[in-house]
C-alpha cells in the first residue's frame, strides 16, 4: 500500500515516494553499473546534501548544520524543551558504492515525517532527521567522523585537520561545499536514536526475515603495516641481492587472507589497501604500506587475528631480509544496544505482521557513536545476497517500505514519551 494513510486512519509510509527518492538520490554520482560514487564532501556529496535540504524544507522541516557538516532537519514537537528523537544515517558512499547503504536511513526518516504531516499528527518531542558527515571513511579517515564529533569521541579541530590522499582537508572541503555550519558540534541532549539500514550481510535473506533487530556490535580494529626494503634498478640489480618491499607486501597480503579464511564465520580479515614507492617500472620498491580491517565476535578472537598477522610479518621479514613494522588502531569494542528499543523493534515488526529476527552487526554504523550519548536502535532490512559497498548492492522496494513502516511506528512511540 503506497497511500499515506491506512484503512484505520493512522499515518502510513508512502512507499512509492520513498523508492522514487532512493532512485533519485542514487542518480547523484551514479555509475554505469547502477551504483553511486559520492565520497564525503565531494561535489556529488554536496549535490546530495542540497537535495536532502530541499526535500526537508519542502516537508516543513527547519534545517541546521553543525561545524563538522552534520545536517539536522527538525520537525518541532509540542514541547520544544524536550530532547529530540533523532533518526538518521548518511548520504556519502564508498568509491564506488550502492544506492542504499546509509541513504535508506536518511530518506526513510523523511518518509516518516511526511507520513506524520499527512496525518496531521503532532508529537510530544521534536523529531530530527540527521545526515552524518563521512560515515564511510572512504575519503577521510576514520569513518563515523561526524557522529563521533557529535558524541564527543573525536575532537573537532583534529577532525577538521584530517586530509585525503590529495592533501585536501576536511575543513577546506566543508567550506568548498558550503557545509561548514555555524552550529556547535554536539553538546546537546538526545532522547533516543533510530537508524534503519540494509543488513550488509546474508542472515535476514537466508532466514526469510524482513526485519532485523540488532542486539550488539562486534569487536574490530584496523591494522597498518610498513615494509622497508632497498631501492635499486629493476633491470640491473642482482636478483639474489634484491630487498623488494612489494614482494614482502604480496606475501603478507596472502598470509592475511589465509588468516581471515580460517576465522569464518566468527570473524574475518583481509588486506584492503596497498601503497608502493617509488611505484615505477624501472625501480625496485623500497617502501610498501598495507592496511587491513579485523572484525570478530569476541575480543579474544580479534586479538588472535592480530597476533597471527604480527607473527606472519616477523616470519616474512626474516625470510625476505626486509624491515616490517606493524601497528593497530581504531579499536572498536562490542556495544550492547538498548534492550528496551530492541524489544520495541521486535514488537513493532510483529505488530506489522513482518517476520523478524535478532542479530548482531558486524560492521560499524553512526549508531555506535550515538550509543555513548543516548539509547539507540539499529533496524535491518535484507540486501540481496548480502552484498554491500558495491554497485551491485540492492534492497527490494517492499523491504525498504517495510523498514520505514517499522521506523514510523517506533518513532511515534519514542517521540511521544514524556
Amino acid at each position: 500500500m503506497n497511500d499515506m494513510h491506512d484503512m484505520t486512519g493512522l499515518p502510513e509510509i508512502d512507499g512509492a515516494r520513498l523508492w522514487s527518492d532512493l532512485m533519485t538520490m542514487g542518480a547523484i554520482g551514479g555509475t554505469a553499473r547502477g551504483g553511486s560514487f559520492r565520497p564525503a564532501l565531494s561535489g556529488a556529496d554536496a549535490e546530495a546534501r542540497n537535495l536532502f535540504a530541499h526535500w526537508a524544507r519542502e516537508a516543513g522541516l527547519a534545517l541546521s548544520v553543525d561545524r563538522v557538516g552534520n545536517m539536522f532537519a527538525r520537525r518541532e514537537g509540542r514541547d520544544p524543551s524536550l530532547p529530540p528523537l533523532m533518526i538518521g544515517s548518511h548520504l556519502d558512499t564508498q568509491m564506488p558504492g550502492g544506492k542504499f547503504d546509509g541513504v535508506l536511513g536518511v530518506l526513510a526518516g523523511l518518509a516518516v515525517v511526511r507520513a506524520l504531516n499527512a496525518a496531521g499528527l503532532e508529537t510530544q518531542r521534536a523529531i530530527e532527521i540527521v545526515n552524518w558527515t563521512n560515515e564511510e571513511g572512504a575519503r577521510f579517515q576514520p569513518g563515523l567522523m561526524g557522529s563521533a564529533v557529535f558524541a564527543g569521541l573525536l575532537p573537532l579541530d583534529e577532525v577538521l585537520a584530517r586530509t585525503d590522499r590529495k592533501g585536501l582537508s576536511v575543513r577546506d572541503e566543508l567550506a568548498a561545499t558550503g557545509y561548514a555550519g555555524p552550529v556547535p558540534a554536539g553538546g546537546r541532549e538526545v532522547h533516543k536514536y533510530l537508524e534503519l539500514h540494509i543488513e550488509q550481510g546474508p542472515e535476514l535473506e537466508k532466514n526469510g526475515a524482513v526485519i532485523g533487530a540488532v542486539t550488539n556490535s562486534s569487536w574490530g580494529c584496523s591494522g597498518f603495516i610498513e615494509i622497508r626494503g632497498e631501492n635499486g634498478h629493476s633491470q640491473t640489480a642482482a636478483m639474489s641481492r634484491r630487498r623488494n618491499a612489494l614482494v614482502g607486501a604480496a606475501k603478507l597480503i596472502l598470509a592475511i587472507e589465509e588468516i581471515g579464511a580460517a576465522q569464518e564465520p566468527a570473524g574475518m580479515v583481509s588486506a584492503t589497501v596497498v601503497e608502493n614507492w617509488p611505484n615505477n617500472r624501472v625501480n625496485i620498491p623500497h617502501l610498501a604500506k598495507l592496511s587491513y580491517v579485523v572484525v570478530h565476535e569476541t575480543a579474544e578472537g580479534r586479538q588472535a587475528i592480530i597476533d597471527r598477522i604480527e607473527e606472519a610479518a616477523r616470519r616474512i621479514a626474516e625470510d625476505s631480509h626486509l624491515d616490517i613494522e606493524t601497528t593497530t588502531a581504531h579499536f572498536r569494542d562490542r556495544l550492547d544496544f538498548s534492550p528496551d528499543l530492541l524489544d520495541l523493534t521486535v514488537k513493532t515488526a510483529e505488530g506489522r505482521g513482518l517476520s523478524v529476527m535478532t542479530l548482531p552487526t558486524l560492521t560499524a554504523h553512526d549508531a555506535l557513536s550515538i550509543h555513548f550519548v543516548a539509547p539507540v536502535a539499529i533496524v535491518f532490512v535484507p540486501c540481496r545476497d548480502g552484498i554491500s559497498h558495491s554497485e551491485l548492492e540492492w534492497c527490494e522496494p517492499e523491504h525498504a517500505t517495510a523498514g520505514a513502516r517499522v521506523l514510523l511506528d517506533m518513532a511515534l512511540a519514542a517521540a511521544n514519551e514524556g
